[in-house]
């Protein structure tokens, strides 16, 4: 997220907040672009060694073959020779050349006989050692092989864990996308609003909003029960220990109702399969809504939403029907199922406050700051204990 030290509290601040935000969006995307190309060469790169080492265990193979069928031929030409070489080897005695004279019909017969026996002894031993010397060769050509793979093998291993790293840039820069969007449209929403109830672009839009003066909140549904609390808890989808930023509300009504008179500041739409982005924030659609409780400003939030019945601009009480309750759950009888919303394993209500107006003010100009001065909605609203069911919106407990 961009640091901004922007006062968010004119129509002009909102519009300067939104181009920053343009600025993070083009950011992401073209770091989304260059790690996507970064990817494909890489993949190109394994792909290319893959293919370059079954070639070479190919060779090897190939090699290891040739190398048996020369010491196999080596050994069959020692053989051939060997009757040759006993007639004419030098020795101290005459006697080596006795049954070769023998064999002979002639002295002339014999000089023949005998330099041919040279010529092919002479031969034979040339032959056998470029055998030998292919033999080598050969061998330590299977060696570099080897070698060329092994390194290979390393160089695919340290690809793979390149592609880990660009893997994760490429979360990031789709985070960082998908965040900026949901920012983007959100600050055009508001933007929009101000500027069709006639907020100039140099006017406090905390006077020109007009948010309605409430005295205290109610529960949102007129049945249930507190099924989590607000604060530290194991993500049920995530699997991580993170902050819970609101209380769950189900096992009753569905009709969601504001807990105060108020404005309604922002709709968060997280629209349903075909239509839905791959990758969606955790909450679903979501309503926020401005209040001015007793002097003081807040913002109340309506996650997990299955249909809503506002709009962005719409000035809404207690009585308020603002929308039902949605959550990603199988089971579809109920119709609020809502599979695009990840972050949820049944029907439910999750409802968020935060002690300053989201998007207005400039600590909580955006999510991500207005999450930080969050309250536990129990100091605002008066709910029974975890587990026990309520069956109006006004009771004490």
């Amino acid at each position: 997220m961009i640091n901004v030290n922007v006062s968010a509290k004119t129509v002009k601040d909102l519009k300067n907040e939104l181009a920053k935000y343009q600025e993070e969006l083009n950011a992401a995307k073209n770091k989304k672009k260059l790690t996507e190309k970064e990817i494909s060469n890489v993949n190109s790169r394994v792909k290319e060694i893959s293919e370059t080492i079954i070639k070479d265990q190919d060779n090897i193979k190939k090699t290891e073959d040739e190398i048996v069928e020369l010491e196999k031929k080596t050994k069959e030409k020692e053989v051939e020779i060997k009757d040759v070489i006993a007639y004419i080897q030098i020795q101290n005695s005459e006697n080596a050349y006795l049954e070769y004279i023998f064999g002979s019909k002639s002295v002339e017969d014999l000089i023949i006989r005998s330099a041919v026996s040279e010529q092919m002894v002479d031969y034979n031993d040339t032959l056998i050692e470029e055998y030998n010397n292919t033999i080598v060769k050969f061998k330590q050509k299977t060696e570099d092989l080897k070698i060329q793979i092994t390194n290979l093998n390393k160089e695919q291993d340290n690809l793979a864990d390149e592609l880990v790293k660009l893997g994760d840039n490429l979360d990031e820069a789709l985070d960082a996308s998908i965040s900026a969007e949901s920012e983007i449209k959100l600050l055009k929403s508001r933007i929009d609003h101000y500027e069709k109830i006639g907020c100039k672009d140099n006017e406090d839009i905390n006077t020109c909003g007009k948010i309605p003066f409430a005295g205290k909140m109610v529960r949102p549904l007129n049945s249930g029960y507190v099924s989590s609390e607000y604060g530290l808890r194991y993500h049920p989808t995530k699997h991580v220990y993170r902050l819970h930023t609101g209380i769950d509300l189900t096992g009753g009504s569905y009709d969601v109702y504001a807990v105060a008179p108020g404005t309604v500041a922002a709709i968060n739409w997280h629209i349903p399969w075909p239509n839905a982005q791959k990758r969606q924030d955790c909450g679903g659609t979501m309503v926020f809504i401005h209040h001015n409780i007793n002097g003081k400003y807040y913002t109340s939030v309506y996650q997990h939403l299955y249909q809503v019945y506002v709009k962005t601009g719409d000035y809404v009480d207690q009585n308020t029907k603002i929308a039902s309750a949605g959550g990603n759950n199988k089971n579809a009888s109920w119709g609020g199922y809502t599979p695009w919303d990840n972050c949820s394993t049944g029907r439910h209500l999750h409802l968020t406050i935060g002690k300053c107006l989201y998007l207005d003010e400039s600590k909580c100009n955006t999510y991500s700051k207005f999450t930080s001065h969050l309250v536990n909605p129990r100091s605002m609203v008066n709910f029974p204990k975890k587990g026990v069911r309520f069956s109006n919106r006004t009771t004490t407990y």
